[in-house]
């Protein structure tokens, strides 16, 4: 079971009655990454893979008809189309995707190399984010970590973690403290000094449930 779906089901059914904890998240995606090296050994960019969950996938396929024989399975010329249609990136999104570096933003250029398949009842994509400039890697960790801030969306880094380009380089991944971020939700939500929360003004705490990777290299 998702951790996220195993913790929610475990907290105090109090929570769960008063809006709009209710509400987060709405969809549930596994997530990995590659962290890519040029030939130069620079840190380049990051593949991202996101399987959403089977709910979601369903909803996706029926919305956009990748089904259209109706036998349960997508076309595959209907999933290679729709590659990178799953998120409208056009209109600014930032792709749930953050990278720091000495605790600076790392810039990152929009998506390219766009890929989806369907597994085991799920819509898997990818994609790669460039970085903007490349940059050096040593004994100071980069940071890398997919969230949404809103919590709309939860991610849970369960798919596989890589290197590739360099084999002097090692991820620590560091999972997220899933109580600490819930009880930090209640105290915002129901807090002495909570606000009044709706559904387009809900608290950005997406980056409390996210787990954070962090990249060291020894060249």
């Amino acid at each position: 079971m998702n951790r996220f779906r195993a913790l929610l089901l475990s907290l105090p059914m109090a929570i769960f009655g008063a809006a709009p904890l209710s509400s987060h998240p709405h969809v549930f995606i596994d997530a990995g990454v590659n962290l890519l090296f040029d030939d130069q050994g620079a840190f380049a960019g990051v593949r991202v893979f996101w399987a959403y969950d089977e709910l979601y996938s369903l909803l996706l396929i029926e919305d956009n008809g990748l089904d259209q024989d109706g036998d349960g399975t997508p076309e595959d010329a209907a999933l290679a189309a729709f590659a990178g249609l799953d998120v409208d990136w056009a209109a600014g999104f930032p792709g749930d995707l953050y990278v720091t570096q000495g605790g600076q933003p790392v810039d990152l250029a929009g998506p390219v190399e766009h890929g989806l398949r369907y597994e085991d009842g799920r819509l898997v994509t990818w994609h790669i984010r460039p970085l903007k400039t490349r940059i050096n890697v040593g004994a100071t960790p980069v940071s890398v970590q997919v969230y949404d801030p809103s919590f709309f969306v939860a991610y849970d880094m369960r798919l596989p973690i890589s290197v590739e380009g360099r084999e002097d380089c090692k991820i620590d991944h560091l999972p997220a403290d899933l109580a600490a971020a819930y009880d930090k939700v209640e105290s915002l939500l129901y807090g002495p000094d909570s606000l009044e929360y709706d559904e387009d003004s809900y608290p950005e705490v997406g980056d409390l449930f996210a787990d954070e990777l962090r990249l060291t290299c020894s060249g």
